[in-house]
């Protein structure tokens, strides 16, 4: 079976039960990332629901139980840390995951705000993972060593009396035990706590949970459980936005062809249908010139609660669906659809001069092939484990996730074709860190310009 499931994470949220955000468990041609967005209320107040109601469950405008403590608790003075510890606070629940870079990467946020408005209000980070899994990833983590404030570990009892889909999750209480918002990191700013904290209320938009159990392996739009095997050869469809759905994309070649994306943002398209599955040249954002678009039209950089804002504006984010016989290029399939599709688009690839990252090998030096007796391929933020195992799928994966704002592309300059072992650690979505990281096993990133494939997207038809 060949199959790739990709994913962008442009959106900022991670998807509880999955580690994939921050784990890549294999080179291209297995399962990548998922993005999940929330449905969010339109009208501020409205009821939280987080998937089915119980009795369990608290909701805007419910009472907190008296009596909750924790025994599993970091950077706290105490063997337990009770609620009742805050008395006369402001209580505010962030859930949160290691592996979630959008949740983890907005906790030096949390403590500067924890810092401004401490007499106030008290943050509790909480995060159902071990101490073991918190206190190796922060080990690794430079930013995250410096919090301020308690890091609740190993606890699903909020979690399950604050169901949610989606990290980051806020859930704020008032003095009196009363839970009065429920939303997201965007909303969660200085200039709303301020105006809580003056007359007990703000306007957050309240963050509801919803998802669509959607199998990628089924016909998204010809699927009928009623005729299980209707024998399709070739069928290309497009929908609109699709509330609650993850964006998702998978490329199968099992038995013929299949494409299937949701809720993808017009890039996206363009970008798969070009990229194809030539790795090495991954047309990321940094190697896609647009001439003619809106602010937005192809994609947004908004995130969270902004981003689902803007994806039910219309006509931003698309499903696409492609079902071919095998042998055929389905990429070439797809790319004729585009062009019937959205007419006022023209796509090509053009060869361009671009300043890049270069990786080399040093004068005189050359990588040692792998020793390695089995393959083994792990990549996830601050870590990469290669063993027997080629470049090409390390160079894409640091172009579509940690490269992906970076405004150079990293292309492989080499020359190594055999299967190698290594390892980096570093923040990889800092070019200096990332430098480092490759210079500790012998290799070099080097800025320079280079003339590579570029795909270019120009609006022929303005008016449209």
């Amino acid at each position: 079976m060949k199959k790739n499931i990709l994913t962008c994470f442009l959106a900022s949220l991670c998807l509880y039960g999955s580690t994939s955000t921050a784990k890549v468990a294999d080179s291209p041609g297995a399962d990548f990332l998922h993005r999940s967005q929330p449905q969010v209320s339109t009208d501020y107040g409205d009821t939280h629901r987080g998937g089915e109601t119980r009795s369990d469950t608290l909701s805007i405008g419910d009472q907190m139980p008296s009596g909750i403590e924790f025994s599993d608790v970091l950077q706290y003075d105490s063997d337990k840390l009770k609620l009742e510890d805050f008395e006369g606070k402001y209580l505010v629940f962030q859930f949160w995951a290691t592996w979630c870079t959008a949740s983890s990467g907005f906790l030096p946020e949390l403590d500067k705000l924890q810092q401004q408005f401490g007499d106030d209000l008290q943050i509790l980070p909480i995060t159902y993972q071990p101490r073991e899994e918190v206190i190796e990833s922060i080990a690794l983590r430079p930013v995250l060593q410096n919090l301020d404030f308690p890091l609740i570990v190993g606890d699903n009892r909020l979690r399950k009396v604050f169901p949610h889909v989606t990290f980051p999750h806020l859930v704020i209480i008032d003095p009196q035990g009363e839970v009065v918002a429920i939303t997201g990191s965007q909303d969660f700013t200085a200039a709303h706590i301020i105006e809580l904290l003056s007359d007990g209320s703000a306007d957050f938009r309240t963050k509801v949970d919803e998802q669509v159990s959607v199998d990628m392996d089924e016909r998204l739009i010809s699927g009928n459980t009623h005729i299980p095997n209707k024998n399709i050869r070739y069928q290309s469809a497009l929908t609109s936005y699709i509330p609650g759905v993850p964006g998702s994309t998978m490329d199968s070649r099992e038995d013929g062809a299949h494409i299937l994306t949701v809720n993808s943002p017009l890039i996206k398209l363009y970008r798969l249908a070009y990229t194809g599955r030539d790795f090495a040249n991954f047309f990321s954002s940094n190697r896609i010139i647009a001439e003619g678009f809106d602010e937005e039209e192809l994609d947004s950089r908004k995130s969270g609660l902004d981003y689902i804002d803007w994806m039910e504006e219309g006509d931003k984010v698309f499903g696409y669906e492609l079902i071919a016989p095998p042998g055929v290029d389905q990429y070439a399939l797809m790319r004729q659809d585009l062009d019937r599709y959205f007419p006022h688009i023209k796509a090509e690839v053009q060869l361009r001069k671009r300043t890049v990252l270069a990786l080399v090998q040093p004068e005189g030096f050359r990588y040692p092939p792998s020793e390695a007796d089995e393959k083994h391929y792990r990549v996830r933020p601050y870590e990469a484990d290669l063993q027997k195992s080629l470049l090409t799928g390390l160079i894409y994966q640091m172009n579509l996730y940690f490269l992906q704002r970076s405004p150079f592309p990293l292309i492989d300059k080499t020359g190594i074709d055999y299967p190698i072992d290594i390892r980096l650690e570093g923040n990889f979505s800092k070019v200096e860190e990332l430098t480092a990281a490759f210079r500790k096993v012998g290799l070099d990133l080097v800025q320079r310009e280079e003339e590579i494939p570029v795909l270019i997207l120009t609006k022929i038809n303005p008016l449209h």
